[in-house]
């Protein structure tokens, strides 16, 4: 959006338990000046997925109101990240011929090449929401960005496809739609994300980036500087809150209070700490152990722990991560979760925030922002509004979209 010469972008991250909005201000090339985040409960979503298109978009709606009370801005477009567990990625590689030894690479043959990369077969319930492009591959040399001007006779491409459940993907835009919105563009929230915590260098020599969401647990790998692979479980820090509630017999909202106050990890003294809450109806006060607690949510963090390492070793991706793993997200917010998870797993792990913006206020520098804050950073990459079809297949959508990330992932 353009408004008096100001160039803004709108990012919104629509999660199982929070929608978050946020506004910033490109001031200059890679540099964005945030205006306003806001954050409101999600009723709509489970495990990522919408499952009641009205209260999605009466939550999208709460929060972009909120973010305009905030900036004084009146917001028409965004750009939106989502998961869900229907997420998953293909990885595929085509060659083509482009002429004699000395020919110069056009744009023709890069969208030739591409188009035959994304010719795969899916399942009528499925789409592909996304096309990353990898590398290029000319003659033989590898690590080419831009094949376009280039000189060579074969072209080969490596790309990662992002693909999703079709229903998951139109509800999200009748939804938008409910509230007039208009998607500039449909993202995969991990590469939000990226944008937001990961380093260059951990991007380039090759991580994994564990978001834990609510109802879900986002694991991607990158590689090169590139999205590589990804997948998303079916748990997340909700999990730990019921655990927490059904155990100690009290209600879901003193189960998060408490998970908010604990430690992952028990210290040698909680034995003699003992924390006051109330039942599930609010009345009666019990005292509990601080060390059941933290046993309690310890047990479901590992658990989250042992099925990333799983996941990772599904990818063939566990020696692909010299820089570790990355853990953000709202379940990262835990007390001593990186430690765990780097105890359990024997790789080096370090807590993902967003760092990488001006104009963020500290109490928006949390695991739980990466998504949002990250939305911004790649929005601002490209100026102009992509239009998002609905249509099968969403081609014309990939096709911008391709242009894009190889705008910010180059």
């Amino acid at each position: 959006m353009t408004i008096k010469n100001r160039h803004i972008v709108v990012a919104l991250d629509v999660g199982t338990h929070t929608v978050k909005a946020a506004m910033a201000e490109v001031v200059a090339v890679n540099s964005i000046n945030v205006l306003g985040i806001s954050a409101i409960p999600a009723r709509g979503m489970r495990k990522g997925h919408i499952v009641d298109i009205e209260l999605a978009a009466q939550d999208m709606e709460e929060a972009l109101n909120a973010l305009e009370r905030l900036t004084g801005i009146e917001i028409s477009s965004a750009s939106i990240g989502f998961s869900g567990i229907s997420l998953s990625t293909i990885n595929n590689h085509t060659v083509v011929a482009v002429g004699t030894p000395s020919y110069e690479i056009s744009q023709d043959d890069k969208s030739r090449v591409l188009h035959s990369a994304r010719n795969i077969s899916l399942p009528p319930d499925k789409t592909i929401v996304q096309v990353v492009e990898r590398q290029y591959i000319i003659d033989g040399y590898d690590g080419v960005k831009e094949p376009v001007g280039m000189v060579g006779s074969r072209l080969e491409v490596e790309i990662t496809v992002i693909i999703a459940a079709l229903a998951a993907v139109q509800n999200l835009q009748r939804s938008a739609n409910r509230i007039n919105l208009e998607i500039e563009a449909l993202v995969f929230n991990p590469l939000f994300t990226a944008e937001a915590v990961l380093m260059p260098t951990e991007m380039e020599m090759g991580v994994a980036l564990v978001d834990i969401g609510g109802g879900t647990v986002d694991v991607s790998v990158f590689e090169r500087g590139s999205l590589l692979c990804a997948s998303v479980l079916p748990l997340g820090g909700e999990h730990i809150t019921r655990d927490l509630a059904i155990i100690l017999k009290t209600s879901l909202e003193e189960a998060a209070g408490l998970k908010e106050r604990s430690e992952v990890m028990a210290c040698p003294d909680d034995d003699d700490k003992v924390v006051v809450i109330k039942d599930v109806k609010g009345q009666v006060e019990q005292r509990v152990s601080q060390q059941l607690v933290s046993e309690i949510i310890s047990a479901r963090v590992l658990e989250i722990a042992h099925l990333v390492f799983a996941e990772l070793r599904q990818m063939d991706a566990i020696d692909r991560i010299p820089a570790g793993i990355v853990v953000t997200g709202g379940g990262a917010e835990l007390n001593g979760i990186a430690e765990l998870f780097e105890e359990y797993l024997g790789i080096p792990v370090r807590l993902g925030t967003p760092d990488r913006v001006t104009g963020l206020a500290g109490e928006y520098r949390r695991p739980c922002y990466g998504a949002v804050v990250g939305g911004l950073i790649c929005a601002a990459q490209h100026i102009q509004p992509y239009k998002f079809e609905n249509r099968r297949g969403l081609s014309a959508l990939i096709d911008r979209m391709g242009e894009w990330y190889r705008d910010f992932f180059r």
